[in-house]
């Protein structure tokens, strides 16, 4: 029996030992092979996004691998007191049920600190991505390698010749010569840079990318009284829709909507008709200009009333999905004037190659009238009336929601400070498609004398004069484009095809044509804002900006005078969640310089 036992003891330790063996062996050959997984597809996705890694033909074998902040950030321009110590990182694949982040930065030290600090609690922040523009007098290394030890946030900081080439435009802009145009210097990093960085986000298994600058910040767009008005989905009973509408000013400085007036009852005044081209003057400009937005009816000095139709919804809506048969696709279609250019497919007019780009002759008088009416997947008539086929853009637009539901979700938003994170509302509400766009709301620097300090811990340890988000509460008119300006967007790089990330982007406030929309959002119906911070003009003029009104006291005086419509309290609290969760003495590490703006001349 004793024999017996002692054989079947050393089957058992040689099957050990063969196991150990080759786990071992697989295990070694994981690590060192870690670097090149690449993203798989998506079980949840539609059959259009599955298996697209591995037919999309993207390779990133001609780019060096990205430094980690830990790692590599040694290559980073050496500054006046720029020593770091730099160690390695965890893992760097895969969801950690938090967002990626991409951050071009240009003399952002003072303001990095509570960016971070900020999206680390409320997004959770769990990837970033810097690139250090080649104009910036300082660098964010020191700031950047504070998080070393908090396991919960990676960094990598790139240079120039990460993601765009010399031929594209890397490379520090020559301000001395006029013949170089440095703001373009500048779109066209941010572009290239926007791209590459969610490309490398989906080669991660990352999911949700944000976009914005170092003076944004992303929170629940709560509704309170001062909120525009939610649009209708149809005219009122008796009210003309007025459809391929558009809001400009006269030469006396009013405002203007002119469109086609459908639905006109006989009594209008001013002999509007139905079926014409209508130009309406908006009644008491002053209060009505912010409400000339889709779905909303106006009204003009005459008394009549309009309905303002959702165009690009409803030519979405109406949309073909490809082409008619023997009528040619124009795709990369641009405007300049009344001409139109575009790259043919399929001509059967006059036999151009496929992807020539021509001029069709369209006899237009008005082109910013016919750009009204231009939507991808109508068609078209030229000057000959011959048709063409404008390829469709919109792959996977969320769709504009009803006002009711919109307003239901508004409703249910939590507030900063009660636990939940953007990423909450990204899973629970926002999950339908890869693209959520988001109003921006600017805050300016006016102050009252008898403000009450929002950071009341004890001991204290930090004031409000050094933070954005606690000093500055009183912000513009809401859902007003001319002074809020363009939107900001999180992607989810998950659900887009990696081959939509080569080459530049769009432009950087709708960089994925076919996944972001391009008619901006309501502010009534949006479950997200991007609180955007003008701050001091020592700080507004703080970076060393191709851009000239970034220096202008004048422009920033005319700006911050349109930043005192309504004020709130409504982010403030983060701080103390953040000091909360982190500790004290850890905050405060991390928060160290906020909001002080050193000398950098």
């Amino acid at each position: 029996m004793s024999s017996i036992l002692e054989g079947t003891y050393f089957i058992q330790l040689c099957i050990c030992i063969v196991v150990c063996l080759y786990l071992s062996f697989h295990f070694h050959g994981a690590l060192q092979n870690i670097d090149h997984v690449e993203s798989k597809s998506h079980p949840n996705l539609p059959p259009l996004y599955q298996n697209q890694d591995s037919v999309d033909g993207f390779s990133f074998s001609s780019t060096k691998q990205h430094k980690n902040i830990i790692r590599g950030a040694s290559k980073l321009k050496k500054l006046p007191g720029d020593s770091v110590s730099m160690q390695t990182t965890k893992a760097r694949h895969g969801n950690t049920d938090g967002l990626s982040a991409c951050l071009l930065v240009n003399d952002e030290n003072p303001r990095l600190p509570e960016w971070l600090a900020y999206h680390y609690q409320m997004l959770p922040l769990r990837s970033l991505i810097v690139a250090v523009d080649p104009a910036s007098r300082s660098s964010p290394s020191e700031i950047l390698s504070r998080w070393k030890d908090t396991s919960m946030l990676e960094v990598d900081v790139w240079e120039d010749d990460d993601y765009f080439t010399k031929e594209q435009g890397s490379g520090l802009c020559d301000a001395t010569n006029p013949k170089v145009d440095c703001v373009k210097y500048h779109r066209n990093r941010q572009r290239y840079f926007v791209m590459k960085c969610m490309a490398e986000f989906k080669r991660r298994n990352k999911t949700w990318v944000l976009l914005v600058d170092v003076d944004e910040y992303v929170t629940f767009n709560q509704i309170r009284d001062d909120d525009p008005i939610a649009p209708l989905d149809e005219a009122p009973d008796g009210i003309p829709t007025l459809s391929d509408w558009k809001l400009h000013t006269n030469s006396f400085g009013g405002v203007v909507v002119d469109g086609l007036v459908n639905g006109a009852p006989s009594e209008l005044k001013n002999g509007v008709k139905d079926g014409n081209q209508n130009q309406v003057v908006v009644n008491n400009v002053i209060t009505k200009a912010n409400d000339v937005e889709y779905g909303n009816v106006i009204e003009d000095a005459s008394g009549n009333k309009f309905y303002l139709r959702d165009d690009i919804a409803y030519r979405d809506a109406t949309a073909m999905q490809n082409a008619p048969k023997g009528v040619p696709t124009l795709k990369d279609v641009m405007m300049i004037g009344t001409r139109l250019f575009a790259r043919i497919f399929n001509d059967a007019y006059d036999g151009n190659k496929n992807g020539e780009y021509i001029e069709i002759k369209m006899g237009w008088e008005n082109g910013d009238t016919a750009m009204r009416k231009f939507h991808g997947g109508h068609l078209i008539h030229d000057a000959k009336q011959k048709k063409y086929y404008i390829e469709r853009e919109q792959e996977s637009w969320p769709p504009h929601v009803s006002p009711k539901t919109a307003l239901n979700a508004r409703a249910r938003l939590p507030s900063v400070g009660d636990g939940n994170t953007i990423y909450d509302i990204l899973k629970n509400e926002l999950n339908e498609y890869p693209c959520v766009t988001m109003p921006r709301l600017l805050y300016g620097s006016y102050e009252e004398d008898d403000e009450k300090p929002r950071w009341n811990a004890d001991p204290v340890r930090f004031e409000d004069k050094d933070f954005v988000t606690l000093r500055y509460k009183w912000h513009a008119i809401k859902g007003v484009f001319d002074v809020n300006k363009y939107p900001k967007t999180i992607i989810d790089v998950s659900r887009v095809p990696m081959s939509t990330f080569d080459g530049k982007a769009f432009e950087i406030h709708r960089p994925l044509t076919k996944f972001c929309r391009k008619d901006p959002p309501r502010y009534s119906l949006s479950l997200l804002r991007v609180n955007h911070y003008a701050d001091s003009f020592e700080a507004f003029s703080y970076r060393h900006d191709s851009r000239r009104f970034r220096k202008s006291r004048q422009y920033y005086d005319e700006m911050a005078s349109k930043t005192t419509a309504a004020m709130d309290e409504d982010v403030f609290q983060w701080l103390q969640v953040f000091v909360d969760s982190e500790g004290e003495d850890k905050a405060q590490f991390l928060l160290s310089d906020a909001g002080r703006f050193a000398s950098l001349e």
